[in-house]
């Protein structure tokens, strides 16, 4: 999913417990390697340490991972000090409560995730931060032998003919050469989904959800098949 050419990933994590704070850094290092992503990791247990490396660093850092209370600064407030360097900075709350999940708000916090924290959680937004901040926003595949971009605003959804794949943007279907089942394993998960064995949906695109049928915004009908029916709800209402 991730691509070493894009540049270095600058990821900071902070927890004031030894055993979460050693669960999240070897977490992420284990997104980053799957996901073949260059990237840079520093531990902190201290959040005062934090906020003074991070602040007006250069590179400054992309992703922080950050307790939200420890005995010293609350995230929120942490987060705050760090707001005044970098409006860029990604930051993913993680908390043994949901308590404070509506303040996370307040400093545009990316995700809020509860402990004990799920790798394919922890995974979703490590990747949504990465393709932020990379600008990853099409899809690049080769039409006729050439490399052609699709930004991903302007895809509908893409739909199996047989053993190819058709591209159906907002003005425009393209047929490729390609398995449906690879073009998955390329777009973001976050974005889009298989709601059907013949067809991928921009979630962004779904105006509503009806039984095993999905309304585009303009007007087309999408099949959702049975199996994924209550998957296609979650992700939706998610979305």
């Amino acid at each position: 999913m991730g691509d070493v050419g894009l540049g270095m990933f600058r990821i900071a994590v902070c927890d004031d417990e030894a055993t979460s704070l050693m669960l999240l850094t070897a977490l992420v290092k284990k997104i980053c390697e799957e996901e073949q992503i260059a990237y840079e990791l520093v531990a902190f247990s201290d959040m005062k340490d934090m906020i003074s490396a991070l602040s007006n660093t250069i590179p400054p850092y992309n992703l922080l991972i950050t307790d939200i209370m420890t005995d010293s600064v609350t995230g929120i407030d942490a987060a705050k000090q760090l707001r005044k360097y970098s409006e860029r900075l990604d930051i993913v709350f993680v908390s043994s409560t949901a308590a404070y999940a509506l303040e996370g708000y307040t400093v545009q916090a990316l995700r809020y995730l509860q402990k004990p924290v799920q790798l394919e959680d922890l995974r979703d937004a490590v990747l949504q931060s990465f393709r932020k901040q990379n600008r990853i926003e099409e899809l690049l595949v080769s039409v006729d032998g050439v490399p052609t971009k699709f930004p991903y605003k302007d895809l509908l959804y893409i739909e199996s003919d047989t053993r190819n794949a058709i591209i159906v943007t907002k003005d425009r279907s393209v047929p490729l050469k390609k398995k449906i089942s690879d073009i998955e394993k390329i777009l973001p998960e976050q974005h889009f989904f298989r709601c059907h064995r013949t067809h991928i949906v921009n979630l962004d695109e779904v105006e509503r959800i009806e039984r095993y049928e999905a309304t585009l915004k303009n007007g087309m009908k999408i099949p959702i098949s049975q199996p994924q029916y209550n998957e296609m709800k979650k992700r939706f209402y998610k979305y």
